[in-house]
């Protein structure tokens, strides 16, 4: 039976290897359609059909999970008071709070658990919490926390609106409010928020139930799990932190300034490779909503189809200075036609904006594949706005449907840029 059991993990495991393949959670399978009622021998006998009906639609049910995979949330924004931990620090004081099995708090230390795992695998963890920052600051020196508190960015902790304090976390991130979970113990405060930001998804921590905590784990496990962690992911927290620090440091209230872009250091890698692979400059594709040509997402196939076309490019590129890597963030990829260079799609992360990487895109392009005009199959969409405006820097006036950039006009506007430039080959 191990054997038997032996061959067919490695079976499983081979297939959960190949990049496209996803399998079904056993565990999941196993909640929803115990074994004891899954097999169905009338039906077997009667039309060769093992399986009952209910144990069919779990398979069905979990299948369709994997083929609908949708997008893993990015942040969550968590209480710290009878949520992070049971107790009311203000009142029982530093040492009197817990989280543990002896305290019968452990539902408080699994929550703690699950968002240490989240923040190690790229998830953004943020507080928000009515409470004495000084106090928060001596709690966060006990060694026994389970969640490391410089994990945890920004810090929210004030005696305000905790839905401005959310708003003040999702700017500080700078991601979309659909992307963010927010969790409190308290009805109220979880109601001010959900009218403040209907976005975002708000759950409550179930205090007193442990049947209860147990599954909110689960449902939490469930909106941010992910198939794979990249590099970016694992580098996200940093490069926040970095682009905070990159703010207080500049004066200019448009922009950084002039002087910190020079001094920053900067070198961006581009890559001309089109690799189907690259799960990264799909993830941007289909996730990127600000700086965003048009809103076009790609299935794996079109994907695959489209990169196969001897006349298509793909561009990638990644950053860093001297305030940290952000890692891969800008993707542009379209048709040749001559001298002609026609973008179909152009994405780049928000972390990246205001240091003059979609000036150096372009420029990259025009020295590197021999073209004198650059079109853009531009849409305006609800979100796209920063797209737009770099358009308009460029064009002087609202772009048009199908705009075009020559290399002299672009020569003309082009600001000063600072970055090392390097590009990876084959």
């Amino acid at each position: 039976e191990f054997a038997l059991k032996e061959e067919l993990t490695s079976f499983a495991l081979g297939l959960a290897a190949l990049q496209r393949v996803r399998v079904v959670n056993e565990q999941r399978l196993l909640q929803l359609s115990p074994l004891a009622q899954r097999r169905d021998v009338k039906s077997e006998w009667l039309a060769g059909f093992p399986y009952s009906l209910a144990h069919a639609s779990s398979v069905a049910e979990n299948l369709a999970r994997l083929i609908e995979n949708p997008p893993p949330k990015k942040g969550l924004i968590t209480d710290l008071d009878n949520t992070l931990w049971s107790g009311i620090i203000g009142e029982a004081g530093v040492s009197e709070i817990s989280w543990d099995l002896d305290h019968h708090s452990q539902g408080n230390g699994l929550y703690q658990q699950l968002l240490k795992t989240l923040a190690e695998e790229g998830v953004l963890i943020a507080a928000a919490s009515k409470n004495d920052p000084g106090i928060v600051e001596e709690l966060a020196q006990r060694e026994d926390l389970i969640l490391p508190l410089d994990r945890v960015f920004p810090f929210e902790v004030s005696w305000g609106s905790k839905a401005q304090a959310v708003e003040r976390v999702i700017a500080t991130w700078n991601v979309g409010p659909d992307s963010v979970v927010f969790v409190d113990d308290d009805a109220l405060e979880l109601a001010e928020v959900q009218t403040a930001h209907p976005q975002v998804t708000c759950l409550r921590f179930p205090r007193q139930d442990p049947a209860a905590q147990f599954q909110f784990l689960v449902d939490l496990r469930d909106l941010f799990g992910r198939s794979k962690i990249s590099e970016e992911d694992q580098i996200r927290l940093e490069s926040i932190k970095a682009g905070a620090k990159l703010r207080t440091a500049s004066n200019d209230a448009a922009g950084f300034s002039e002087a910190l872009l020079e001094q920053a250091d900067a070198e961006i890698t581009f890559s001309l490779q089109k690799d189907v692979d690259d799960t990264r400059a799909l993830e941007l594709l289909n996730k990127t909503n600000q700086f965003n040509l048009n809103g076009r997402r790609y299935s794996d196939s079109t994907w695959q189809q489209h990169l196969a076309k001897n006349d298509t490019f793909l561009l990638t590129a990644s950053y860093k200075d001297r305030f940290g890597a952000l890692g891969k963030i800008a993707v542009l990829t379209g048709r040749r036609n001559g001298k002609v260079l026609a973008v179909d799609s152009w994405v780049m992360s928000c972390r990246a904006f205001a240091r003059r990487i979609e000036h150096q895109c372009l420029k990259f392009l025009f020295d590197n594949l021999d073209c004198n005009v650059i079109s853009f199959d531009y849409l305006q969409t609800p979100k796209n706005s920063p797209l737009g405006s770099f358009l308009r820097g460029i064009l002087k006036h609202q772009p048009p449907p199908s705009p075009e950039i020559s290399k002299d006009n672009f020569a003309e506007v082009c600001p000063k840029l600072f970055h090392r430039v390097r590009e990876v080959r084959e």
